[in-house]
């Protein structure tokens, strides 16, 4: 039997990544690598928790491991080779459940981004189809092999260290990001910037045999194919970037919409998909002009830099850093331009960021506390009613 071949059908049928495990000491490694966010929350991802649940698996089953963050994978053996499939994802992103299972497990809030873009790069996968999918595959290569049963292995813990856990998705996926921005500079001139009035005629145009027609013979093969809708989406975030928003609001907005539309054949439902994307990058860049636009980009910098690391320690090496400037100067241009300090306003954005957790969950104060950067919740008691003139416990009580 061609192994390959049958890894490759599974992969194109589902639409997941599908990894021949049989050789475990090097693909195993390269699968928690790749795909494992963090030891201590995802201890089923490691090369050592695979092995030996694929060892200890049986013949003629599909198991199917789901994490507490959501991601899912499936393994099974099959003429004496070990397949894994995933990571996939069960359901859209949620945000609110994200969060609170991040400050369950003492983790920073600078993780949730970096989480947000690692969970929707996965597809929308359900367990019938997974099941569906590998029975007919092996018939298919072996008609006289019985139908494989299906287990749901759950309550796998292993107890890691912080030193252990050294696997991250930070700053790596964010440069990643912007140099995929660098490679579709050619096509921003066909999404305004900003309008809102208008982007959704401009939706239209981009799909009108009137517009197609300028185009080459190459990128006519490439819209008839069925990329339309991906090279759109480039053209949108392209725009998005040209004003000057953040190429990772950017990206957390369309892989939002590419996971949804991934996880659906109707046409309609992706157009749909496709014209919220645009309309909600089209929002951001209108917010952004409001809010940071009067900014220079140094303050942009430095604003967005405080923004991904609120629940970290942020010091004056870190922004200075960002800014690529002095401590002095660069607390003398933030008040001038912002009108409080660097500390003033990672305060503020703290805060409202528990303000919003203190509203929409139960969890326990000094949970948010440490989520939001601050290890001692007494101080953040103090911040938060130096912010909106009452305790967490008492904000919480009238919301």
């Amino acid at each position: 039997m061609k192994h390959t071949h049958f890894s490759a059908l599974l992969k194109n049928l589902l639409s997941v990544d599908v990894t021949d495990a049989t050789d475990m000491d090097s693909s195993l490694e390269a699968f928690e690598k790749k795909y494992c966010f963090s030891i201590k929350m995802q201890p089923m991802f490691t090369s050592k928790a695979l092995y030996y649940l694929l060892s200890s698996s049986k013949a003629s089953m599909i198991y199917e491991l789901i994490d507490q963050l959501g991601i899912c994978l499936s393994f099974f053996t099959f003429d004496n080779r070990f397949y894994i499939i995933g990571p996939y994802v069960k359901e859209k992103y949620s945000e609110l459940k994200i969060e609170t299972v991040l400050a369950k497990n003492d983790e920073s809030s600078s993780k949730s981004l970096a989480f947000k873009l690692y969970y929707t790069a996965f597809p929308i996968v359900y367990t019938e189809q997974v099941t569906s999918v590998v029975n007919k595959c092996i018939i298919s290569f072996s008609p006289t092999e019985s139908e494989y049963s299906y287990r749901r292995l759950s309550g796998f813990i292993q107890d890691v260290s912080e030193e252990d856990d050294k696997t991250e998705l930070s700053e790596k996926n964010y440069s990643e990001i912007y140099k995929r921005y660098d490679q579709e500079k050619q096509f921003l001139s066909m999404i305004r910037n900003g309008d809102t009035k208008n982007i959704l005629s401009a939706f239209e145009k981009m799909s009108s045999p009137e517009v197609l027609s300028v185009f080459s013979k190459e990128s006519l093969n490439y819209y008839a194919s069925g990329y339309g809708l991906a090279i759109l989406k480039a053209l949108s975030r392209k725009a998005a970037e040209e004003s000057g928003l953040s190429v990772i609001t950017i990206d957390e907005i369309t892989q939002k919409y590419t996971q949804l539309s991934s996880a659906t054949n109707n046409a309609d439902l992706q157009t749909r998909y496709q014209i919220d994307m645009i309309v909600e990058l089209t929002k951001a860049v209108h917010n952004h002009k409001l809010s940071l636009d009067k900014y220079s980009p140094t303050i942009q910098r430095v604003l967005e830099y405080i923004n991904l690391h609120l629940g970290d320690h942020i010091s004056n090496e870190d922004l200075t850093s960002a800014a690529s400037m002095s401590v002095s100067h660069l607390a003398r241009l933030f008040k001038k331009e912002t009108g409080v300090t660097m500390t003033e306003y990672a305060a503020s954005m703290r805060c409202k960021k528990a303000a919003g957790l203190l509203k929409k969950t139960t969890l326990p104060i000094q949970e948010i506390s440490s989520y939001v950067g601050y290890s001692d919740n007494n101080y953040f008691v103090k911040v938060f009613r130096k912010n909106y003139g009452m305790t967490p416990t008492e904000f919480r009580r009238n919301a």
